[in-house]
């Protein structure tokens, strides 16, 4: 068995979104961490499918990602996700071919560089591994379909579409124009087998709940059941999420654990949330009718 890992290397963020609910206090994973963590991946490398770098922006500690790669030359399966801002050369011309996945965070109230990120990507020859997460605000519908097709006419073919869950209001407009937006991007997948749509074809119906569990080591060297953790929503039920500490700690011992108190507290909190977040379960119905719509299509 083996196991997606998240590391949370900083608190920080170059970004101030309005929707967001993550907890920004601008730490960064100090030295004793850092090489907690070196020796849990040197101890533990059997068991460990990915490695995502996280942040907030988790090229505010560069320095850190790039030692923790140079540490591990022979690995290409790590993970990152960037809002792009920070991207350079720096890190991506000697290194960009240990990440199999790459998450660009497009935010739609803030501007994003639209021909220097395509530029980019073209050097690198990046587009076979990046996703475009495309974050959907209810207040800015109309500018993430634009970016979208910015995109897509550009070549790019691989999305993530994220609409905020849980802490906006979604009026029955908002989510009627998110539903024509939705009817448009999918009805380019039947016709371009080339676009390819993470969400859609890994969310498997309603009942598949929006958080996805992880083996998730926060900034501090706590390891958690969820990042959702490091958000003020779900702070409350951070500690019946706590699991280990990445010290000394053996992935080899929770192959057969179980989970079923955390899956339970983190569906408890979301179905909580669902009910005093106006829209949030109409949202929810929207996005699952469609990953339904598009897997029947193509014959899943």
């Amino acid at each position: 068995m083996k196991f997606n890992i998240i590391t949370h290397i900083t608190t920080a963020c170059n970004y101030d979104c309005s929707y967001c609910d993550v907890i920004k206090d601008k730490r960064l994973m100090q030295e004793d961490v850092f090489l907690w963590v070196i020796d849990f991946m040197k101890n533990n490398s059997k068991y460990i499918e990915r490695f995502k770098f996280f942040g907030w922006e988790p090229l505010l500690a560069k320095a850190q990602i790039k030692e923790l790669l140079v540490k591990f030359p022979e690995n290409r399966n790590f993970e990152i996700v960037t809002n792009t801002t920070l991207l350079d050369d720096e890190i991506w011309e000697k290194l960009s071919q240990q990440f199999t996945l790459i998450f660009f965070s497009i935010d739609s109230e803030n501007d994003f560089n639209f021909w220097k990120n395509i530029a980019f990507i073209e050097k690198y020859d990046l587009e076979k591994k990046l996703y475009f997460n495309i974050i959907i605000d209810p207040e800015n519908i109309d500018n993430a379909e634009k970016q979208f097709f910015d995109l897509y006419n550009a070549g790019m073919r691989w999305y993530n579409f994220l609409p905020v869950y849980f802490t906006k209001t979604w009026e029955d407009l908002e989510l009627k124009k998110l539903a024509v937006f939705m009817k448009k991007v999918l009805d380019l997948s039947i016709q371009d087998n080339s676009l390819r749509l993470y969400w859609f074809q890994e969310n498997k119906g309603y009942d598949t709940s929006l958080i996805n569990p992880s083996i998730f080591i926060d900034v501090d060297g706590k390891i958690y059941y969820s990042d959702f953790v490091s958000t003020f929503l779900w702070e409350k039920i951070k500690e019946e999420l706590y699991l280990w500490e990445v010290k000394n700690f053996d992935l080899e011992k929770i192959i057969h654990f179980n989970f079923e108190s955390q899956k339970k507290a983190l569906n408890w909190l979301e179905e909580k949330i669902s009910v005093a977040v106006k829209g949030q379960k109409q949202l929810h119905k929207i996005m699952d009718y469609f990953s339904v719509y598009l897997n029947k299509k193509n014959g899943k």
